[in-house]
């Protein structure tokens, strides 16, 4: 640790101690934790014992982050690491977005200028204002004296507009988003390719999306659970997945659409299920995809809104 990093620190202590146990221990855990309440901390509770307003809330629906506007001096592709995370009241923690380390950097070029989210680990609630933090860096040499700030930012987002944004030197971004009211968050347990068919052996798309109806609005924005170009690893006929925590209203439900791209001897191939919107419990459905079947498994929960009530 640097001399400067430890002078903060030490100030952050001492503001500290003259503050409340509840209210220190937010602001530590925000500068020192990561997230680590489950998504799914409602799922096998009775629906007796939660049905209550006390638990509806508003919650976002993180969409993409788009790298946009560089300058002159940077030219695409570019090797990006860093962070993206959330903070919101429920803790105050760091809950991630996107998080690489320097050896597992991501290529962003002109065509895919989107960053490979990763998270939320558990759904963000939006009752009160959400602050976004962005720390990346681009790999530029053999070592990491040599890397170049791409961006450093923060966004104080109060549930207004469709998108945050970030303004670096070297470029900007867009965060896009979505407030959902009366939410419940959705956690994708796993997608199963039954009877242990390759049906991704050569890549394919799994996306899922809010609807009030059972059908497809191509209008709609979707959540990339995972995406390749090549084959999608598979563990005994399960998806590794990218994503696996959504958000969906209340009254409405979730679109899994499911897309196997075809090959030189297979063509492209696809399916579509709909999980009418629970508050727990957990939902599992099937549905064809070029003839195979395909199991998806979805657990239902409301929110904590303050962690600090279920210590």
């Amino acid at each position: 640790m640097d001399r400067q990093f430890l002078e903060n620190l030490l100030r952050m202590l001492k503001f500290l101690s003259s503050m409340s146990a509840v209210s220190a221990g937010k602001i530590l855990g925000a500068v020192l934790c990561l997230a680590t309440l489950s998504p799914m901390y409602f799922t096998h509770s009775a629906p007796r014992v939660i049905e209550s307003t006390r638990y509806i809330t508003k919650a976002l629906q993180i969409y993409s982050f788009k790298i946009s506007d560089l300058n002159g001096y940077w030219k695409w592709p570019l090797c990006v690491y860093g962070v993206v995370a959330a903070r919101d009241a429920v803790d105050c923690n760091r809950n991630l977005l996107f998080s690489r380390s320097r050896a597992n950097c991501q290529v962003v070029t002109e065509k895919d200028p989107f960053l490979h989210l990763t998270g939320p680990s558990r759904a963000i609630v939006a009752d009160e204002p959400v602050d976004f933090e962005v720390e990346l860096k681009i790999k530029c040499g053999t070592n990491q004296s040599q890397d170049i700030a791409l961006i450093s930012s923060t966004y104080h987002y109060t549930s207004r507009g469709d998108a945050a944004f970030f303004s670096g030197r070297s470029c900007s971004a867009t965060l896009s988003l979505e407030t959902v009211p009366r939410a419940a968050q959705a956690t994708i347990l796993s997608i199963r390719v039954v009877g242990g068919v390759s049906l991704f052996e050569f890549g394919g798309r799994v996306a899922c999306s809010f609807s009030t109806e059972e059908y497809v609005d191509p209008t709609c924005e979707q959540v990339v659970l995972v995406e390749s170009a090549e084959k999608i690893p598979e563990d005994d006929g399960y998806l590794t997945l990218s994503r696996k925590v959504v958000t969906a209203g209340l009254q409405g439900g979730l679109q899994v659409a499911i897309q196997a791209y075809g090959g030189s001897d297979r063509p492209s191939v696809s399916g579509l299920l709909y999980f009418p919107s629970q508050y727990c419990r957990v939902s599992r459905r099937t549905c064809l995809v070029g003839g195979f079947e395909v199991e998806v498994t979805v657990a239902w929960s409301w929110f904590v809104q303050d962690k600090m009530e279920i210590l």
